[in-house]
């Protein structure tokens, strides 16, 4: 399929299954720790990528097919899904096809237009990021579209929750020596007390980024942020269970996977020992995609990640 992927684990949902409406790496952000590695198309304007038609298809397939097998419907764009112009309509096509709750993830710079909120207020959970508590880190980190303004996504985050229903969860990444001190843990703490999310969830980049020298923050960073955040949820550690493959073609599943993210060595090796690929022949296959430049192996937090080349 073309924009319908898994069910795959998630740390925070459970089994997902995953809808992508977006061109891989077309984001308004260039965030430093994207797992996805550089933007390719940087835009802020809104608009259709693909036929909904299209995708409306895809996802009554695949939800007919794997009906008992996830716990969510996600919107994940290899980019910014908000930027799909016709994501309301998708949202409310998928609750036609299922009863199961629908997640948006999101980075939220969209959420300062009407027409964007309008459209998420169907979802039943909304999940947007926000790594920095002023202006100048936010370009730092997240090298945001010119177009975007700080003080005006906050103001959108603070207009969404009070029209909001569903469950409105907030993820910070957190970086050595970018925002990991208190300082600047309590300049974001003052941002999520304005914006008033139901639930802060604590990250770090658990796979390679986008730029090699952005690094998890060391183990004393945790009473700080006990004592800045008080409750918050951390998410940082790796995801558990198989991702869903759906034929023993082992370069076009991986791929389709390898879009999303890169993946652990030791979960390629659990997620096709479905399909009766064993270690052995799995790495040959993994090593045979290389030497063809489709793939590359890559050593982060001392683990072994396979992601695609751009």
């Amino acid at each position: 399929m073309k924009y319908v992927y898994g069910p795959v684990p998630s740390r925070r949902l459970g089994s997902s299954l995953g809808i992508d409406p977006i061109p891989s790496k077309t984001c308004n952000f260039q965030c430093i720790y994207c797992q996805l590695g550089k933007t390719t198309n940087f835009t802020n304007e809104r608009r259709d990528f693909y036929l909904k038609e299209e995708i409306y298809k895809e996802m009554e397939e695949a939800i007919k097919q794997n009906k008992e097998k996830f716990d969510y419907i996600t919107f994940v764009g290899s980019g910014e899904p908000t930027l799909y112009k016709s994501l309301g309509k998708l949202i409310l096509k998928a609750k036609e096809f299922s009863s199961k709750p629908i997640c948006v993830i999101t980075n939220g710079t969209l959420l300062y237009s009407p027409e964007v909120r309008k459209e998420l207020a169907s979802a039943d959970v909304v999940l947007p990021s926000l790594d920095a508590g002023d202006e100048k880190l936010f370009i730092k980190i997240n090298r945001p579209h010119p177009s975007i303004e700080y003080d005006k996504m906050i103001q959108g985050y603070i207009d969404f929750r009070k029209e909001y229903n569903g469950k409105f969860w907030i993820e910070v990444m957190l970086m050595k020596g970018i925002n990991d001190s208190k300082e600047e843990l309590v300049k974001i703490k003052n941002q999520l007390d304005l914006i008033k999310p139901d639930r802060i969830d604590i990250n770090v980049p658990i796979r390679p980024p986008t730029e090699s020298w952005v690094q998890i923050p060391d183990i004393n960073v945790n009473p700080i942020l006990n004592a800045v955040f008080g409750e918050y949820n951390n998410i940082n550690f790796p995801e558990q269970g198989i991702f869903s493959v759906f034929s023993s073609n082992f370069e076009m599943e991986l791929k389709i996977l390898l879009e999303r993210h890169p993946m652990r060595q030791e979960q390629i090796f659990e997620t096709f020992s479905s399909k009766k690929f064993n270690e052995q022949d799995l790495l040959l296959e993994l090593n045979t995609l290389a030497s063809q430049n489709k793939i590359k192996k890559v050593i982060y937090n001392n683990q072994t990640f396979w992601k695609l080349i751009n």
